[in-house]
């Protein structure tokens, strides 16, 4: 079915979209993840921008399109704005991990903050405040923000888990070209 060398590549692929595909099932059913004081956790930011600072800026548009497809799916939002934005922030990551900066935990808070804050105030400039043409702040600091801050606070998990996996298997298939 593989070949010899492109099983660890098809394993790191299969498990990636299998994070990604658990991460959109458990942020999107309710009841499956604890609400902190009124802020939901949204686990497909980590997750897609792991995936890019770890595999890379065109893993990361790839799967952050994927990621934000079935985001969209289940979104009452606007349509496309999930895959676009994840698509975006997952490649953005990789090329800044590529360019300037190094991978490391400190990083990843950086990136994945910058990108849920910024996800949810757009988010709620354009579900909120310009459909309905009210200055609600009271959503946008009550929920919004504070979805941000328990998303990046909870991201450290999916650094290590990601991390482990892109490189375990990179050195495995390093390892195998070696041989063969």
């Amino acid at each position: 079915m593989f070949r010899r060398e492109g099983l660890p590549v098809a394993a790191k692929r299969i498990l990636l979209f299998i994070i990604v595909l658990v991460s959109a099932l458990l942020q999107n059913t309710d009841g499956l993840m604890p609400v902190f004081f009124g802020a939901r956790l949204f686990l497909l930011i980590p997750v897609v921008v792991c995936i890019g600072m770890c595999e890379g800026e065109v893993s990361g548009m790839i799967y952050g399109l994927i990621g934000g497809a079935f985001w969209d799916v289940c979104s009452a939002g606007i349509d496309g704005y999930h895959a676009f934005y994840l698509a975006f922030i997952g490649c953005l990551s990789g090329i800044l991990i590529h360019f300037i900066m190094r991978n490391r935990l400190l990083t990843q808070y950086c990136i994945c903050g910058v990108s849920a804050a910024v996800h949810c105030v757009v988010y709620w400039l354009f579900t909120v405040y310009i459909p309905l043409g009210d200055m609600n702040l009271r959503k946008l600091l009550g929920f919004y923000l504070p979805s941000a801050v328990v998303t990046t606070a909870f991201s450290f998990v999916f650094y290590y888990v990601i991390r482990f996996i892109s490189y375990t298997l990179t050195e495995r298939e390093e390892k195998i070209n070696k041989v063969g």
